[in-house]
């Protein structure tokens, strides 16, 4: 005959049960530490991603610097005068954009951020060997690379020349959705070589005599996971800024490279010197 197991007694044997019993710890262990293994399988992702999206820009800014820094002297199409024309522009724009594939060039999923924005400046370096011929004002934008100063501290001499560098022209590309910023279409300031890219300024390690062509990339990087974090380290922002500029001499111009001299200097997506 069983005898009847007290309600306290029952309670003490199965807890000591439960305390010894070990079957499915893997699968709870599993379960504890799966979120930890999903976040850092898909960051990994994401960090990969977003590492080759910066390469591609990189990329993509030389490719886009080296090849108007290859174009001839005598463009015969589809331009019609000497230089550049918006329609070659138009051609090397799209096939510098394509390096960036499979990344998105087009907007961002917000329908008005601009994922990618392309800029190429054609710069022009005037010799100085005083100050009297430097236009006014300019003596602080001029390089001296001999002597590394200013020639508003020492004034360049026929041994130790001086440098000002002028935009004469700055084209983005065309359209609503790659539109970038110009350079500033006057005398660049110098700048440390370390220093941020910026339409004002300019390398000193670039001041010699020439030319050389300049091309800016800014890309906007949008992670298909984890746009919150996204936001909350970056303001707000559901992506992550990259931008590169690349500096090329001209391989063909023992000037700088021309644009077509008939193009008004009124729109957004161009601008040349006075």
């Amino acid at each position: 005959m069983n005898m009847p197991v007290k309600p306290e007694r029952a309670r003490r044997f199965s807890l000591r049960n439960l305390r010894r019993d070990d079957k499915a710890v893997a699968a709870v262990e599993f379960a504890l530490i799966l979120p930890l293994m999903l976040l850092l399988y898909i960051g990994s992702i994401q960090v990969t991603q977003g590492v080759l999206a910066s390469r591609k820009m990189a990329i993509l800014s030389r490719t886009l610097s080296d090849i108007v820094a290859q174009q001839p002297t005598a463009i015969t199409s589809p331009c019609t005068a000497t230089g550049l024309c918006d329609s070659a522009m138009t051609g090397i724009f799209d096939a510098a954009a394509s390096v960036m594939s499979p990344f998105r060039t087009s907007l961002l999923s917000d329908g008005t951020t601009k994922s990618l924005e392309m800029t190429v400046s054609s710069v022009k370096f005037f010799e100085y060997d005083s100050t009297a011929s430097i236009p006014s004002g300019q003596l602080a934008n001029t390089y001296i690379p001999t002597t590394g100063q200013l020639a508003s501290a020492t004034a360049p001499t026929t041994t130790n020349k001086g440098y000002l560098a002028q935009v004469k022209w700055s084209k983005t590309s065309a359209g609503t959705n790659n539109v970038g910023t110009l350079r500033t279409c006057s005398y660049l300031t110098p700048a440390d070589n370390t220093a941020a890219a910026s339409a004002t300024t300019l390398p000193k390690g670039l001041y010699a005599s020439g030319a050389v062509v300049i091309a800016d990339v800014k890309y906007k990087y949008e992670p298909q996971f984890g746009g919150s974090v996204v936001q909350f380290t970056s303001g707000g922002l559901n992506y992550i800024a990259m931008s590169n500029s690349t500096y090329m001499r001209p391989r063909n111009w023992t000037d700088y490279i021309t644009y077509d001299t008939a193009k008004a200097n009124t729109t957004n997506d161009y601008c040349k010197a006075p």
